[in-house]
């Protein structure tokens, strides 16, 4: 970046100065959308194999997300540039992390979905008459609305 002072005309910095910030701009803004693109593409992958996992095997476990995880960064492990020993590293380092790192992770997720599914049984009313006290505004004002209508 050019210091005040360096041209003796003032338009001249004010016009070089300007000309460094949009150049800065137009790197980060290019960064940004590359990176953004880049996290895109991993996310789609991922759950793109997780779901196929899902329909294949026909049951939603653990192991559909390590195995969408291995197959996710091993696969990126392959397009990364390098000779062909360096991307078969890659896609053998990448496939261990990404079961390693997604096991845990998706033992959490299924354990807490489990969780939210018994709390959401429990707080749901078994019938409509023990649903009355435990209704939302929105439900009531729903329901006499209704009630006006049947009239």
């Amino acid at each position: 970046m050019l210091k005040m002072g360096s041209t003796p005309d003032k338009r001249e910095q004010y016009r070089l100065m300007r000309d460094a910030m949009e150049k800065r701009f137009i790197r980060v803004a290019k960064g940004s959308l590359v990176g953004g693109a880049r996290l895109g593409m991993f996310t789609a992958t991922f759950f793109g194999i997780q779901n196929l996992l899902i329909d294949t095997r026909g049951v939603h476990d653990v192991f559909n997300i390590a195995g969408a995880g291995s197959a996710t960064a091993a696969a990126f492990g392959l397009i990364l540039p390098g000779s062909m020993m360096w991307r078969a590293r890659n896609v053998l380092v990448g496939s261990a992390l990404g079961a390693g790192i997604c096991f845990p992770l998706g033992w959490i997720q299924l354990k807490l979905a489990e969780k939210a599914n018994l709390e959401i049984a429990k707080s749901k009313p078994s019938s409509n008459l023990e649903g009355k006290g435990n209704q939302s505004r929105v439900g009531a004002a729903i329901e006499r609305l209704e009630g006006s209508l049947k009239k």
